[in-house]
């Protein structure tokens, strides 16, 4: 009876000996792996070209300031108490300034000389004088006044268009590619004991 019993406690380890550690079945799991893959992306990138614009430019002109003496005829009373005691022309001296402007473009145009920093004679208006001058041609614009000390002017020039060059960056899309890491599934498989399968799988 013993024999008998110590004969089926080894065959129970045997048989489980036999189902746990033997590796007996191959059963597939997946991981994630590492790989290098290409990617194709889109870039901006810059490049430069010369393009034609249209530019208003002042025209080209030469001017010369000065200051010249002259007369000017003025009528003259003198009355008191309803008696003429003077009435003549009389000649006064006053000063004028000048200023020569020359159009040394090649096309016409107008040319406004403002005069400033004395009082002119007949006010205000006085002081612009605008011509309408062709290539090479030249006019004086002059303003009179009874003196002047320290006086200024301007010439403001009529404008042309003119075709320029200039160099503009622009941008365009450019395919590239690039070494990128990713990541794949991978089926990988194993043994497992008979156990384990039946527990797990």
């Amino acid at each position: 009876m013993k024999k008998a019993v110590i004969s089926v406690g080894i065959a129970i380890v045997i048989a489980a000996l036999v189902v746990c550690l033997p590796p007996l079945k191959t059963v597939a799991y997946t991981v994630m792996v590492d790989y290098e893959d290409i990617e194709t992306y889109y870039d901006n990138e810059p490049y430069q070209i010369t393009e034609n614009y249209t530019e208003d430019v002042p025209l080209s002109f030469e001017a010369d300031g000065y200051i010249k003496a002259d007369i000017i005829e003025e009528h003259q009373q003198i009355i008191i108490g309803g008696i003429v005691f003077q009435d003549e022309i009389v000649e006064v001296e006053i000063q004028v300034a000048c200023v020569d402007v020359e159009n040394t473009d090649d096309i016409e145009g107008n040319f406004t000389v403002s005069f400033s920093g004395f009082e002119p004679m007949f006010g205000d208006p006085s002081l612009t004088r605008t011509f309408n001058l062709s290539p090479g041609q030249e006019e004086t614009a002059e303003c009179p006044a009874e003196s002047i000390d320290d006086w200024d002017y301007e010439v403001t020039p009529g404008t042309k268009e003119v075709e320029q060059e200039r160099t503009v960056t622009k941008y365009r899309q450019v395919e590239k590619q690039r070494t990128v890491i990713s990541q794949r599934p991978e089926t990988r498989y194993k043994k497992v004991t008979l156990l384990d399968y039946l527990l797990h799988y």
